[in-house]
């Protein structure tokens, strides 16, 4: 049955495109919450709530933006992308050379081979707000940004995918800041995902290719390409031009520790709200990176420790000031760094990443640097052919299949053969039966009452046992109903948790010719929704 709702036409055969976050339980509390910024806007610069939000906040950045960090940048971005730009992308470069042009940026991980379904998702959501601001006013431009996470150091969060029920993962005991690893190894894993489309003429294999020493200078060439299309400029912000950018705030937060006050600050403001904070803060916000270590700087008295090493502040201040390519912020600081070197509008997430980010305010104001807007990205939720010819021969709206599977069935048991594994009249004629067996004995023989309620029990059980035995026989019956509904709710959460979480996005383009697929998430992404959508087969929309 597909279910109408406010967004779709009143054709109650068209499918559900949104539902609730809150329908769906693997939303976290506060994602549902964050769906309305308006009970938020005093931890915010301003609640995001229309495009018009993006203007206002241009015109507060124009100010604040030099020319000097957008020459800086420009120059750097033309440095990194130059044997990847695309026609779309050299346009959006050569607009950001101009002081009334600024970016959107989303930003992620290095993952291996640019999955789960959800970085689509991030980029694509940028991509399409960028548009629509663009069009709803002629004062500004903005250009879609794409921020890699290559200072990181969990590698086991990014070392491997999966894909067609085969783990895909690199090999390698490298530590440190996983942009700066060597691609060691990563011929391997990657000459083994490519077979995957092996005769196939995919478009995936053009973007197999490893042309850079390092683990970031391959994400971001694979990145780069692979929404070439849509003109997204891929930064790499582990560059020593760019954190030169970045040295007020560096040494302010060596001289001042002025991070953590202002975190804890908001801290106490969120616990008000009843929201427990996301990150945590640390005296001195930065780390130190050198060759496959990535170090905590941490105050020791009037100097500095990282691992057994002691700074005095002086040693310190001069290194940084030296060699600022040496240091790296942490997630604290991190979307400081980004707005200190972007001339940015608004940061675009998912809800984690929101829920740390409005910890942030008075950080930016320490650190003197406009707090963005920010916006949890788009959800989505992808129904294949497959899944769709099962849920038509079914009775259950879309979000029913968001439960767990049992209930699913145990409900779908309970309504499609009501009458005959309806127990209820033989239940009130035992309980009858047990009250008048009890009163009888206890009339007789008081000391057999006890007996006779030991053997009530016993004739329940069997009445349990023959209901379980007409239950499993109907099952039967539904076998193949049962195997769909089984089949939808593992597609629908995956292991428990959301789709675009699971599966990587060639799930869905299985022949490596992803344009097409991209091209129909566009569609129907709406940066202004903040609703779970749904992405129906192409034959079945163009059907109804």
């Amino acid at each position: 049955m597909w279910v109408a709702n406010a967004k779709t036409s009143l054709n109650l055969y068209m499918p559900i495109q949104s539902i609730k976050r809150s329908e769906v339980a693997a939303f976290s509390e506060f994602s549902v919450a964050f769906s309305d910024q308006e009970q938020f806007a005093s931890v915010l610069n301003r609640p995001f709530v229309s495009l018009e939000s993006l203007t206002a906040q241009a015109r507060e950045k124009k100010q604040a933006y030099s020319s000097k960090h957008r020459e800086v940048l420009v120059h750097e971005l033309e440095l990194q992308l130059a044997q990847t730009l695309s026609e779309s992308q050299r346009k959006n470069l050569d607009l950001l050379r101009l002081e009334d042009t600024f970016t959107i940026t989303t930003g992620h991980q290095l993952t291996l081979f640019g999955g789960p379904m959800y970085l689509v998702y991030k980029v694509l959501h940028v991509v399409k707000l960028t548009e629509m601001w663009n069009k709803s006013q002629s004062e500004f431009k903005a250009v879609p940004v794409f921020w890699m996470a290559s200072e990181d150091h969990d590698l086991d969060e990014v070392r491997s995918t999966h894909l067609f029920g085969k783990k895909f993962i690199w090999e390698t005991e490298q530590t440190g800041a996983v942009g700066r690893m060597k691609t060691t190894g990563l011929t391997e894993v990657l000459e083994s995902f490519k077979e995957l489309f092996a005769g196939k003429d995919a478009e995936i294999e053009a973007l197999l290719k490893l042309e850079s020493a390092n683990y970031a200078g391959f994400n971001q060439a694979f990145l780069s390409s692979l929404f070439a299309e849509f003109g997204v400029l891929v930064i790499q912000p582990d560059s020593a031009a760019l954190k030169e950018l970045f040295l007020p705030v560096m040494k302010r937060e060596m001289k001042e520790n002025c991070s953590f006050p202002a975190v804890s600050k908001m801290n106490a403001v969120l616990a008000k709200m009843g929201w427990e904070p996301q990150a945590q803060a640390r005296v001195i916000n930065l780390f130190h990176l050198s060759e496959g270590k990535r170090s905590r700087i941490e105050k020791s008295g009037d100097s500095f420790k990282m691992n057994d090493a002691h700074w005095s502040a002086e040693e310190l201040l001069k290194t940084v000031h030296n060699h600022p390519e040496q240091f790296s912020p942490n997630v604290i600081l991190r979307p400081v760094y980004q707005e200190t070197i972007l001339p940015n509008l608004a940061y675009i997430g998912g809800g984690g990443e929101m829920a740390y980010w409005v910890q942030l305010k008075y950080v930016f104001a320490a650190h003197e640097t406009v707090y963005p807007l920010i916006q949890q990205r788009n959800s989505l939720h992808v129904i294949d052919a497959g899944m769709q010819k099962r849920m038509e021969k079914l009775d259950f709206a879309v979000q029913d299949y968001f439960l767990a599977v049992d209930t699913l069935k145990k409900r779908f048991i309970s309504e499609n053969s009501a009458e005959e594994v309806d127990m209820t009249y033989v239940y009130d004629a035992f309980e009858q039966f047990k009250k008048s067996l009890i009163e009888k004995t206890s009339s007789v023989a008081q000391a057999l009452e006890n007996m006779a309620e030991a053997e009530s029990v016993k004739m329940f059980k069997q009445l349990e046992q023959i209901e379980s035995k007409l239950v499993k026989h109907v099952k039967q019956g539904h076998e193949q109903a049962l195997k769909s509904i089984e089949f939808i709710c593992e597609r629908f959460l995956p292991e428990n948790t959301l789709q675009e979480r699971y599966f990587h996005w060639l799930h869905f383009a299985p022949d490596g010719n992803y344009s097409k697929l991209f091209q129909r998430i566009y569609a129907v992404l709406d940066p202004m929704n903040e609703e779970l959508l749904f992405l129906w087969p192409e034959e079945f929309t163009n059907e109804h």
